[in-house]
């Protein structure tokens, strides 16, 4: 299988999304496939902005697009040419699309593709695949990691102004109706798909999750939680909407009642909304920030906590599947869901165990789940019951492989 992916967030800047796409293709070339990626400098925050091991082998097939800035005159006249070129959107990134999409057509000339991957973390890449698929002919298989950006739920919203909305939108069903298929991480956001372009109902969608790290690259990895208390670490950066006040609270009443053998980590950048959140519940010694670190460093870090913790912002529903799911389920630990009531993250840890979902609007449903762990760490009973064997089983690398080579066959 000849596979041309495009992808504005890719390797060697290793962060979030970039991350997924790199071990998606990783996986995808260690089956055999052959791919090429076109993709594009990151300048947002990352770990990395040098190809390192394990991605090395990847660095050859990579051809990332870059182009002068150039001055307000000559970027006015560039971002008019490359919406002209691009089925006439004048919006943010079409100037790499442009580029991107000359530099497929020159590859495909040389490797005649059998199939194109357009993927987040952004929108743009699907005109790319659009205009490929409509001069080749070759299927298109566009990827929605989140919500297309007319339709984020709150308290992400977008808020538009009419104009740009209605170019946006226009865009959005332009790729959507005319990709081979769309691809979603998870049915609650294909739903949520659907529920704004019904249209959607009578196309080919398929449910693909996040791949979790192949396990050819985590071999040896080998970590474990010290036992004199119960160990937790939150992944990732807290914001104004992943607000951890009603967690903060939750922890505080429970070491008032006595379970004080307890220690959150934040592994992310200290930001002064939390470090106030953090006196206001006197949890100096309790909860700190260690700060961010590499991904495998990261992965092997995360191993020493006993649970690893998801904290979600409240929406109606969780229709979001973050990345970070995946790493918690690889490793084996217990997860706490800090989530919408209905959603992604409480589905899968009913039906497949590994943790406790609970409410993230109500900090009784907080201390209630995490008096349970604490409670099974006292019994030494925590991985026997939270154990994520079957969870894992659903984004594993072979899966994720074998749903591609289904899809595409």
């Amino acid at each position: 299988m000849k596979v041309l992916f495009i992808a504005t967030g890719y390797l060697p800047y290793t962060f979030s999304e970039n991350l997924c796409n790199g071990k998606l293709v990783y996986a995808l070339q260690e089956a055999g496939w052959n791919i090429d990626v076109i993709s594009k400098k990151d300048e947002g925050p990352t770990y990395s902005t040098e190809w390192q091991a394990p991605w090395l082998a990847l660095k050859e097939q990579t051809y990332e697009i870059s182009y002068p800035l150039g001055g307000k005159l000559s970027r006015m006249y560039d971002l008019l040419t490359s919406s002209m070129v691009m089925c006439g959107f004048p919006i943010n990134g079409i100037r790499w699309a442009r580029r991107a999409y000359q530099k497929a057509l020159e590859l495909h000339k040389k490797n005649h593709y059998d199939v194109i991957i357009t993927r987040s973390p952004n929108d743009i890449p699907h005109i790319v695949g659009y205009k490929f698929a409509k001069k080749t002919g070759v299927k298109w298989v566009a990827n929605w990691n989140d919500p297309a950006s007319t339709i984020w739920p709150e308290p992400y919203t977008h808020h538009f102004s009419e104009r740009v909305y209605r170019v946006l939108d226009r865009y959005n069903k332009l790729c959507l109706s005319h990709a081979t298929i769309n691809t979603f991480p998870s049915n609650w956001l294909l739903n949520h798909f659907q529920e704004y372009y019904p249209f959607l109902k009578n196309k080919r969608n398929a449910v693909i999750p996040h791949i979790a790290m192949p396990d050819s690259l985590l071999h040896g990895m080998k970590n474990s939680p010290n036992d004199d208390k119960l160990y937790m670490c939150h992944s990732g950066n807290l914001s104004s909407e992943r607000n951890p006040e009603l967690l903060f609270k939750a922890i505080r009443e429970l070491i008032d009642e006595g379970y004080a053998l307890i220690k959150l980590d934040i592994m992310g950048h200290i930001n002064d909304y939390t470090q106030q959140l953090i006196e206001k519940y006197s949890l100096n010694g309790y909860v700190s920030f260690i700060g961010g670190f590499p991904y495998l460093e990261a992965l092997e870090k995360m191993q020493s906590y006993h649970v690893l913790v998801l904290l979600e912002a409240k929406m109606n529903k969780g229709i979001f599947f973050p990345s970070k799911f995946t790493d918690y389920a690889q490793l084996n630990r217990p997860i706490l869901a800090v989530s919408p009531q209905e959603g992604f993250a409480k589905d899968m840890l009913s039906q497949y165990g590994g943790g406790i979902a609970v409410n993230n609007e109500k900090y009784t449903s907080i201390k209630s789940g995490l008096l349970k762990l604490y409670q099974s760490w006292e019994q030494r009973k925590l991985f026997e019951e939270y154990d994520t064997n079957l969870l894992y089983q659903n984004f594993s690398s072979q899966r994720v492989v074998d749903l591609y080579k289904e899809l595409l066959s």
